[in-house]
């Protein structure tokens, strides 16, 4: 019982508040109540959401058109030295106009409407090509909704996820993303909440990252 109450004791120390801080959000709880300290509001999100994204280990970029974005990707696959990239079949990836640039470059590119074995396809892939419906700048993380044409793996699989969405598509925090679904009187079956690479830790709290997840995480922010 002594090893028990010192294993509980050390997990507590370890975890009590600003003790341990994976990034640098705020130390409070998502859901307001009312003992929660009044927040400082954010005044540029983008900004935000990019510093947050560092703190957890990710990688931000904002470029002003869909073009530098396309070119933003082709340079990620050529300094990994991609062999297979697989993308959302969606209008925002389209306007990358990066299939043929890719392809030129010996990356093969599929998409997600051609691919009938897809779990064997996206399971050997080095870059997944996504968009986000929001960004949460509080938190450095991604909200993500799975579909007929986004299949929920390019955003796990692979060793590096991107993430392509525009800036104004960056809310202040995480009950801002709540209130949209809620104003809008759905919420899609398939709906994720991303926070930068995969990471995992055991009872030591020795972090491993990249175990169930990208080890990489890459957003781009448009606009």
């Amino acid at each position: 019982m002594a090893d028990r109450g010192r294993f509980l004791q050390s997990i507590r120390h370890r975890t009590r508040s600003g003790r341990y801080r994976p990034t640098s959000a705020p130390d409070v709880a998502w859901t307001p109540t009312g003992n929660s300290r009044e927040r400082a509001p954010i005044e540029d999100p983008p900004a935000r959401f990019l510093e947050e994204l560092e703190a957890l280990g990710g990688h931000g970029r904002r470029v002003e058109n869909y073009k530098a974005a396309g070119e933003y990707v082709l340079s990620l696959a050529r300094e990994r030295g991609a062999e297979l990239l697989v993308r959302w079949d969606v209008e925002e990836l389209e306007r990358l106009d990066v299939d043929v640039p890719l392809r030129e470059s010996g990356v093969e590119v599929a998409v997600w409407r051609e691919l009938e074995n897809f779990r064997e396809v996206v399971a050997k892939t080095d870059v997944g090509l996504s968009t986000a419906e929001w960004a949460i700048a509080e938190t450095g993380s991604l909200v993500i909704e799975g579909g007929p044409e986004k299949g929920r793996s390019v955003t796990l699989l692979p060793s590096a996820h991107v993430a392509v969405l525009l800036a104004d598509r960056v809310l202040p925090a995480v009950p801002d993303a709540i209130a949209k679904y809620a104003a809008d009187g759905r919420v899609p079956a398939n709906l994720t909440f991303h926070t930068g690479p995969s990471r995992t830790g055991d009872i030591e709290m020795t972090l491993a990252v990249g175990v169930h997840g990208p080890g990489e995480v890459h957003v781009v922010l448009v606009g």
